[in-house]
């Protein structure tokens, strides 16, 4: 029983830290453009200044 409690708990975590992952990526998506004005990218080069 422990076992299968342990097992429905890692589960539940994957999912949570998935869940974290998806709305991060979601989140600098949309703000891109805002990161983008605050702290700018050197042209031609990919790296932020």
């Amino acid at each position: 029983m422990n076992q299968y409690i342990e097992k429905l708990v890692q589960q539940d975590m994957g999912e949570v830290g998935r869940s974290f992952v998806d709305t991060a990526a979601q989140f600098m998506k949309e703000y891109e453009a805002a990161f983008l004005a605050e702290f700018g990218e050197h042209e031609g080069t990919g790296q932020r200044r």
